[in-house]
């Protein structure tokens, strides 16, 4: 066997440049898919409790990391607390029936007691709809023909007659609520009307009162958003949702504002700044604005009173970062900086709760400087721990956050010198379950169209809630023209 040929030194030269080549290309895919399972392992440890995501959508192993946490066993007894009003039913004091029950014989000896003289042993009071039947009403427009004239002039029908067999407005408020609030398909809310109510509606007069409530609420919007501009505190948030297409399911948002008892939805298929200003409520608007720190928002800020974060945002972003690291040393540096921050939140919260209980409308600037000064040099020391620190993709989260903390610092607490602004973004929060359940039963929209649809009459009915105003009664005036 021949000895193999010796390589020139040119040819050696070509060879280790091409080894280089690859090595390099070797690292880069090498970090390239360090950085993928850094983030990969990161999205799988988010749940609801350490991150925004929604209750909903946390997994088996969030839910088992849940049961295995000890559960806190609140001071206050089980039940209705002291002070509380209840909702029970009350008792009436004039009853629509009255039915009386007499015994007809003794129940010692016997003896019959028909004509006995007897009083009042007990009484119950039982409340119950009547059987529903659908009634029907003729309406009869007579017609007279004038002796002087004789021009023959004919009784005007009545408004909400739409033909010689229509549906009255009670049917019409009842079925519009059932497709609109109900949480149920068009065909599921017919339905229902024939079975409960006796009254079997087609599934295009269900639809097309869904779209008739829809075009009354123009003005009502117009209004809404106007005094959702004027008010001096101002919730705003979104969460995603689903849309069909012709390609699968698309992404969609719905957005909330809300304002004491104003509360208002929109739809959207994107989330910028495009929309957020399409929507024509925080253009223009000069108050105080709670929401999470979405880089979109930030636009217009300088033009506000002020601005709170989301605090309890805050705290799940905290407790994310602090369980970054699993068991690993590195977890125990994360949380050394992490939890005097989440502490000096909570005793802030619970010093502004204290304070407004007392009839205070300021904190003691003692607390409140003792409560910063801990929040501040937490912030600090996560920077610092976390400045050096390798991260596949840029610099590694606790920096990213522990910066931003302090950058908006300001905007964590405001919530401490402003009484009027709650620590968290629960009130735009709270409308979005009704969002969500409303896309567990039915999966997705058909179009952003019936979604800003359903958003609509959505904002009309909760805010008339909120005011008192009965879904059905609410209903009833927009379909008459006069939400």
């Amino acid at each position: 066997m021949s000895a193999p040929e010796e390589l020139s030194r040119e040819e050696l030269l070509v060879a280790l440049g091409e080894l280089q080549v690859a090595l390099q290309e070797r690292d880069a895919i090498i970090t390239a898919l360090l950085a993928e399972v850094e983030r990969l392992k990161r999205r799988a440890g988010m749940d609801s409790s350490n991150s925004s995501m929604p209750p909903g959508s946390d997994g088996p192993a969030a839910r088992a990391k849940r049961a295995k946490q000890p559960k806190k066993r609140s001071p206050r007894p089980c039940g209705g607390q002291a002070g509380h009003e209840g909702h029970a039913l009350a008792w009436r004091s004039d009853p629509d029936q009255i039915t009386v029950l007499a015994p007809d014989a003794c129940a010692g000896c016997g003896q019959a007691l028909a004509g006995v003289a007897a009083t009042i042993g007990a009484r119950v009071q039982v409340f119950d709809t009547p059987p529903v039947k659908l009634q029907v009403t003729e309406y009869r427009m007579l017609q007279i023909g004038c002796p002087e004239c004789r021009a023959v002039t004919r009784a005007a029908a009545p408004a909400e007659l739409a033909g010689p067999c229509c549906y009255g407005p009670n049917v019409r408020a009842a079925t519009a609520l059932l497709a609109c609030a109900g949480h149920m398909s068009i065909e599921r809310a017919a339905d229902l009307m024939t079975v409960l109510l006796d009254a079997p509606v087609s599934t295009g007069f269900t639809g097309g009162l869904v779209k008739r409530v829809a075009g009354q609420l123009g003005g009502f919007e117009s209004a809404l958003k106007n005094a959702l501009r004027a008010a001096p505190v101002l919730h705003h948030d979104e969460t995603p949702a689903r849309v069909a297409a012709d390609d699968g399911d698309r992404l969609l948002y719905v957005y909330t504002a809300r304002a004491g008892k104003l509360v208002w939805f929109g739809a959207a298929a994107g989330r910028g700044h495009a929309e957020l200003d399409g929507f024509g409520i925080l253009p223009g608007y000069r108050g105080t604005l709670v929401r999470h720190d979405y880089a979109a928002y930030a636009k217009d800020d300088k033009d506000l009173t002020g601005v709170q974060l989301c605090g309890a945002h805050v705290l799940r972003s905290l407790r994310g970062i602090g369980e970054l690291d699993g068991d690993d040393p590195a977890s125990r540096v994360q949380r050394c900086w992490t939890e005097p921050v989440m502490s000096a939140l909570t005793d802030a919260k619970a010093a502004v709760a204290k304070a407004r209980a007392a009839g205070a409308t300021t904190v003691d600037e003692q607390v409140l400087d003792g409560l910063r000064a801990r929040y501040d040099e937490a912030v600090a020391w996560g920077i610092a721990t976390n400045t050096h620190r390798d991260w596949p993709t840029g610099r590694h989260p606790g920096y990213t956050l522990a910066k931003r903390l302090q950058a908006r610092a300001a905007h964590v607490w405001r919530f401490t010198t402003d009484f009027a602004v709650p620590f968290t973004n629960n009130p735009a929060e709270q409308p979005q379950r009704m969002v969500k359940l409303q896309m567990k039963i039915g999966g997705c929209w058909r179009s952003v169209r019936a979604a800003a649809r359903y958003c609509l009459i959505r904002s009309y009915l909760g805010t008339a809630r909120n005011h008192g105003i009965h879904p059905l009664d609410a209903l009833r005036e927009a379909l008459a023209g006069n939400p």
